[in-house]
């Protein structure tokens, strides 16, 4: 990074030094081919007004000259004292096609006028005493060059110590500058999979370095609350799949032990329900690995959600003699996973017939973009401050009654994932009262965007 800013500031500096000298250089080009076209336009006048005289009076400096000539390249008149008329001019004989068209140009070597050296020269042919002629007038470009040469002197030596200053000054300042983003590297380095609680230290500065140790902070934090969650996932769900198991191995183990004819088929039937349970459990817990998996999934269609959330109110009437009230369900589309859609249905109907006392309803609506789907049940209700708990995985209000019934609690757990990768939202509250024309108990609702709003 250093060397790459030495190189930009090192270009950028000879850029610089050499758009100098060009512009200074065009710049004294200018004011000399001005003070030559003065030179000419003054002289000119003086012939116009027949006052041209074999010595011209001088009104430049003292290494300018200005001179008339005949058509043979004769001197006429001379600012120059020591050159007399009738002599032959320092300038070339014929002068260059460029001149006569009223163009300055730089002429070298002219050992013959002024001191002699490099000039800038105008020319402009005129009439004199009815015959042709040819004002020229030459400024030196001595004291020019010189002034250009000493500060191309200058710029050599200056430039490459002012760049050397500059590396120095940009090497220090961003080795200071980057110390804290060394400090944060290294502790990050020595964080691992097993100290996620560590956090980086904060550089005093409020700056972007700050506000990347704060970033990295914070996703330190998401990543420990995640393994953290992580663990204890791990753990309910060992603990969740210990049960049923002990208590299969505990009746096999009777069964092989003690054989009787009259116990043996009740066994088959505990065994058959512990059983039932655990693939219960186990296609919770499948279900949930999928709901979070990142790799891609199957692509979304337009689902017929009432469709569905019928056909699983019809299976649920043969699983349970609680009432299921499906009259205010509506028409409602909503593009997702068919398959994962009917798995929310029936996660919210299976949680509501489970904690229902004798009745459920089940309520579809679309308007302004959003289908709602609300399932109630009469049951005793999820008290306020565990109405975002019960979407947390292994997630029981009452254990007891939750493990007898078949509850695994990885049900609204499902439904939260699911929903949320749909773009939807999912919320529990209290039903209204049955004076008000609900059932009094826990309220599930669900909305989703609707397949006909556009994308």
């Amino acid at each position: 990074m250093t060397l790459w800013a030495t190189s930009i500031v090192a270009a950028a500096t000879i850029l610089a030094g050499v758009g100098l000298l060009l512009g200074l250089r065009h710049s004294t080009w200018r004011d000399l081919d001005d003070i030559a076209a003065q030179r000419v336009s003054y002289v000119s006048s003086l012939v116009e007004h027949g006052q041209l005289r074999g010595l011209i009076p001088s009104t430049g400096g003292e290494a300018d000259v200005v001179q008339v000539l005949d058509a043979s390249g004769r001197v006429l008149a001379s600012s120059d004292s020591e050159v007399r008329p009738g002599s032959r001019s320092g300038f070339p004989h014929p002068l260059p096609p460029g001149l006569l068209d009223g163009r300055p140009m730089t002429l070298h070597n002219l050992a013959g006028i002024g001191d002699g050296g490099d000039f800038r020269v105008r020319a402009q042919p005129v009439q004199v005493d009815g015959r042709p002629a040819t004002i020229v007038a030459a400024v030196s470009l001595a004291q020019p060059e010189r002034t250009l040469s000493s500060l191309l002197t200058a710029l050599a030596i200056g430039i490459p110590v002012l760049i050397a200053l500059v590396a120095w000054t940009i090497s220090v300042t961003t080795r200071r500058t980057l110390r804290p983003v060394e400090t944060l590297r290294r502790q990050a380095t020595d964080i691992s999979a097993t100290d996620l609680h560590r956090r980086l230290d904060l550089p005093a500065s409020q700056d972007e370095i700050h506000a990347l140790a704060v970033t990295l902070n914070d996703m330190l934090a998401r990543l420990d609350a995640a393994s953290a969650a992580q663990s204890r996932f791990v753990a309910d769900a060992a603990h969740e799949l210990r049960s049923p198991l002990t208590a299969i191995r505990a009746q096999l183990e009777v069964l092989a032990g003690y054989p009787d004819p009259e116990r043996d088929p009740l066994v088959a039937a505990a065994l058959l329900e512990d059983t039932e349970r655990l693939n219960d459990l186990v296609e919770d817990l499948l279900a949930l690995a999928r709901s979070e998996d990142p790799a891609p999934r199957r692509p979304h269609t337009v689902v017929d959600l009432d469709e569905v959330v019928l056909a699983e109110v019809r299976r649920q009437h043969g699983l349970t003699d609680t009432g299921i009230d499906a009259r205010g369900v509506s028409a409602g589309r909503v593009r997702g996973d068919a398959e994962a859609l009917r798995r929310v249905v029936r996660n919210l109907l299976d949680n509501a017939r489970r904690h229902a006392a004798h009745q459920v309803r089940v309520a579809l609506t679309e308007r302004g973009g959003t289908v709602e789907l609300t399932v109630s049940d009469d049951g005793a209700g999820i008290p306020p401050a565990d109405r975002a708990r019960v979407f947390e995985r292994f997630t029981r209000l009452d254990e007891a009654r939750s493990r007898e019934a078949g509850g695994s609690g990885l049900g609204l757990a499902i439904v939260g994932r699911i929903v949320t990768t749909h773009g939807g939202t999912v919320h529990a509250d209290e039903d209204p009262s049955p004076e008000d024309g609900g059932l009094g108990g826990a309220r599930l609702v669900i909305r989703l965007p609707s397949a006909d709003q556009p994308d």
